[in-house]
């Protein structure tokens, strides 16, 4: 499991899709100072719905024919359910401290329209890519890059987190 690609969160986009044409971004911002560790953990979380379905479908292949009937089926289960428990556990502090953002925007008859903070979204997009610009070049010390970091992230209201404000 990575922690991601940036150290200060991800950016999901979700493909445009159906005949409205909609689409959905959500930036996580976590906390200055988040460890490799914490990254990490919060990554399991976010792909564990997907990996855990995989790996509770291969222990479920492998220990079919070593168990009595139905109990392989259970042991995958059970494991798929344990890394949901993990992950919960091993986030929960961190989960309730990440700043969420999310814009929807649709195109009806020509005419874009988007359901949040728009403008928001895009300004914190542009600082932190330029932050992150600037850190692959050796631009910003350690202490200036979490100092900005800090600055986007009380720049996005903490009672944003996964809803959609219209």
């Amino acid at each position: 499991m990575t922690e991601g690609a940036t150290p200060w969160g991800t950016i999901y986009v979700s493909p445009a899709s159906g005949s409205g044409l909609w689409r959905r971004v959500r930036i996580q911002v976590y906390p200055p100072g988040t460890t490799r560790a914490e990254r990490r953990m919060l990554h399991f979380a976010h792909t564990w719905p997907i990996g855990g379905a995989i790996t509770g479908l291969m222990l479920t292949v492998a220990l079919s024919g070593e168990l009595p009937p139905g109990a392989d089926l259970a042991a995958g289960l059970l494991a798929y359910a344990a890394g949901f428990w993990l992950a919960a556990r091993l986030t929960r502090s961190l989960r309730r401290r990440v700043r969420t953002l999310t814009v929807a925007s649709d195109y009806l008859y020509g005419e874009p329209r988007e359901y949040g903070d728009a403008r928001l979204l895009h300004a914190v997009t542009a600082r932190l890519d330029d932050l992150e610009e600037r850190r692959r070049a050796s631009q910003v010390n350690p202490v200036q890059y979490e100092a900005e970091w800090g600055d986007i992230y009380d720049a996005i209201p903490s009672s944003t987190a996964d809803h959609i404000r219209g």
